[in-house]
């Protein structure tokens, strides 16, 4: 007995003489083609690039069941959900008797793209981790793109979710439907993922809100999905603020001279990143002096505590919807700074010796900013509030501006440092506070006159 193959062939060739005289095609096509192609199917269905069976289908019907039948039979799924409309109900008993298979049909508008959507989401979440086909050959337009954008979108969160299509090599007009034994199914690349461009938005979208970890990951996928090497100095430049985030000065700086590296080759001379060299030069060179200054330890170093203390009030505007950690980052930057200036007119940080002459202005100063304290004693350390006055008190141009009424507002500031639970004490941080000393801290950062950048450049 000839293969079904071979049956196919001389029933196909039966029906094409038929059609040249004339007749109409559909009854022999029904009648001696279909059930040929039905067997075909059941013992070795078409599939591209092999068949791999599913554990569940989700198929859209419409008024051509035969596509459905066969996407059924080449995804192997025992599991079948029909999403139908009142005209195609009727399909429903055929599909299940040709396929073999118990459906579960599912009754849905035909142009309401977001029902479809959320159906295709629910029943996801009901099978996560199963092998999953979503067929997208039959159903109305509206059905199909309400599936195949909950399909494609879908996948970020269910990634063993597979798209699928019945596809031919010849399609027939005279017979409106595919020459008979071309089909095949083919699984359908996510366009998202073979371009990149969910995983590009996702990074620039982390990249904006300072989660340079992850805006690093994507920009990488990016460059690997798309073959496009550009991405990966994003994912770089990404790796170098993360680091910097993270106090890894050591790391940022190496970052950021091997990204200025691939700027300087031919292929990336017209990148983006390279209309902000000059930028990212100069805080390559800031990294540097943060690591010249934790090596010397010399606060004296203007450059270095610029650097270091644009730095601290990055992170502290990074951190402010977490208070303490803003407070962290706010009230060091400003010690940092008060200790520079001290350190440029002599004052031994580590062991203060003021003269008398200063350890009576320094007292005099204290008492105008604590006017209800009783006998003022100096400290062997100085702390932020002594560093402000021990500044006030030598008249730094620094502090000329300050009227009384701010410096008293300072004082309440700077000494609730110590009585806050991250440092010494059992208190929260106040907002006004930490909004006061930050907005200190950039006034004597300013004063440096370096321009110390270290905010991450807009891409």
């Amino acid at each position: 007995m000839p293969s079904l193959q071979a049956q196919l062939e001389e029933a196909r060739k039966t029906l094409y003489e038929r059609l040249d005289r004339g007749e109409d095609p559909t009854p022999f096509y029904n009648e001696a083609v279909w059930p040929l192609l039905l067997a075909l199917w059941r013992e070795d269905p078409p599939v591209h690039p092999r068949f791999q069976p599913y554990e569940v289908s989700i198929h859209t019907v419409g008024t051509s069941p035969e596509a459905t039948i066969l996407a059924i039979l080449g995804t192997g799924a025992e599991r079948v959900y029909l999403l139908h409309t009142e005209e195609s109900q009727r399909y429903l008993e055929r599909i299940q008797r040709e396929t073999g298979r118990e459906a579960y049909p599912i009754r849905v508008d035909k142009s309401d793209v977001a029902l479809i959507y959320k159906t295709v989401a629910e029943l996801l979440g009901r099978h996560r981790g199963a092998r999953v086909a979503l067929d997208l050959t039959s159903g109305t337009k509206a059905m199909t793109s309400g599936l195949a954008a909950a399909a494609f979108f879908l996948q970020r969160i269910h990634p063993e979710v597979q798209v699928v299509y019945v596809d031919n090599e010849g399609y027939d007009p005279r017979l409106r439907r595919p020459i008979p034994g071309t089909e095949y199914l083919v699984r359908l690349p996510n366009p998202h993922e073979v371009l990149g461009d969910v995983d590009e938005h996702l990074a620039r979208s982390f990249y904006r809100e300072g989660e340079f970890k992850k805006a690093s990951a994507y920009f990488y996928e990016t460059a690997k999905k798309t073959g496009q090497e550009g991405f990966r100095l994003y994912g770089l430049l990404a790796n170098a603020y993360q680091a910097w985030k993270d106090l890894d000065f050591q790391g940022a700086r190496k970052a950021l001279e091997s990204l200025l590296r691939d700027l300087d080759r031919d292929a990336h001379l017209n990148h983006p990143l390279n209309a902000r060299r000059k930028d990212l030069e100069a805080q390559q060179k800031g990294l540097s002096a943060i690591l010249a200054l934790l090596e010397k330890k010399d606060l004296s170093d203007k450059e270095g505590v610029a650097w270091l203390a644009a730095t601290l009030l990055a992170g502290y505007e990074g951190a402010k919807g977490h208070l303490p950690l803003a407070a962290l980052y706010a009230y060091r930057a400003l010690e940092l700074l008060l200790q520079h200036l001290a350190a440029g007119m002599g004052l031994d940080l580590e062991a203060p010796r003021p003269t008398p002459e200063e350890e009576e202005a320094l007292k005099a100063t204290l008492k105008a900013l604590l006017p209800t304290e009783g006998e003022i004693r100096i400290p062997e350390r100085f702390g932020l509030l002594h560093l402000l006055a021990y500044l006030k008190a030598k008249d730094h141009p620094a502090f000329r501006h300050l009227d009384p009424k701010r410096l008293q507002g300072l004082q309440g500031a700077l000494r609730a440092r110590n009585k806050a639970l991250l440092i010494h004490g059992l208190e929260g941080p106040k907002e006004g506070d930490v909004d006061q000393v930050a907005r200190l801290a950039r006034e004597l950062l300013k004063g440096l006159g370096v321009e110390a950048k270290a905010e991450p450049i807009p891409l």
